[in-house]
């Protein structure tokens, strides 16, 4: 665990893509927790018009998925990534707005659709841009570290989605989560470190050799 967290540590490209991603993560977490209650309480949604609204969640993951790779070509994996947070933030955001008739019922669609669109860009260049710079013999020890790291914000982002919920109303929740990721897409793309990068990076010859913690 120790090589890990050194090895994450000391490349500034992992660091700040832990930042970010865990900070997504925690609007995520934050949106989870009530809009589904947003859909039941405010929308007036069935079990049945719920499910079938989540259909659109596996419209946008398709989309995505099928369409990623000329997203990445056109714009790069760094500033694609970027793209997936303010895509789902934007979703999150129209939803704390919309009004409480059909267009609502439209908008909690177009938030998962959204939603998927935006997970697939952000983790797709995530896993392939933390691998890329990545030796082979740590990849494991890298991984882990990262998962960990990532999903550290994810409970507090639940517990703060639900208080704001409880107490401030489930719109607000949602405009949190929705500003939070759009203020983090724009922190992201004046990072240097991720903006620049069009192309996947490669390994120097020497970071391929085994890894030693001497």
């Amino acid at each position: 665990m120790r090589e890990g967290v050194d090895f994450v540590r000391g490349n500034a490209l992992l660091v700040t893509m832990a930042t970010c991603v865990g900070v997504w993560q925690m609007c995520n977490q934050a949106a989870m927790v009530i809009q589904i209650l947003f859909a039941t309480r405010q929308l007036g949604l069935t079990e049945r018009g719920v499910g079938l609204s989540y259909v659109m969640l596996g419209v946008g993951t398709v989309l995505a998925s099928a369409n990623g790779h000329r997203v990445v070509r056109r714009l790069g994996p760094g500033p694609t990534l970027v793209l997936g947070f303010a895509v789902s933030g934007t979703g999150w955001l129209l939803l704390s707005i919309a009004p409480l008739n059909a267009l609502g019922v439209a908008a909690y669609a177009l938030m998962l659709m959204m939603f998927g669109v935006g997970a697939v860009f952000i983790f797709i260049n995530f896993l392939s841009l933390r691998q890329s710079v990545t030796p082979g013999p740590m990849l494991g020890r890298m991984t882990s570290t990262m998962r960990w790291l990532i999903l550290i914000p994810a409970g507090p982002g639940a517990l703060l989605g639900g208080w704001l919920g409880e107490h401030l109303g489930l719109r607000f929740a949602l405009g949190f989560a929705g500003s939070t990721a759009l203020l983090l897409s724009l922190i992201a793309w004046r990072r240097p470190v991720i903006r620049s990068i069009t192309t996947l990076p490669t390994l120097k010859a020497e970071a391929v050799t085994p890894y030693s913690a001497d």
